[in-house]
């Protein structure tokens, strides 16, 4: 079954994940899914 997430972010962590994508940061990368899809992610798993 698919599940949707919404993920609707201020300006300041659009210009932050731009950076990620651009300089190829795994690490800020990792960083920004845990702080913004961590929560969101368990609740689809779990029928939220």
């Amino acid at each position: 079954m698919k599940k949707a997430i919404t993920l609707v972010l201020e300006e300041e962590d659009l210009i932050e994940l731009l950076r990620i994508l651009m300089d190829e940061d795994a690490e800020g990368a990792l960083a920004f899914l845990r702080q913004h899809l961590k929560g969101k992610v368990r609740e689809a798993l779990e029928g939220g």
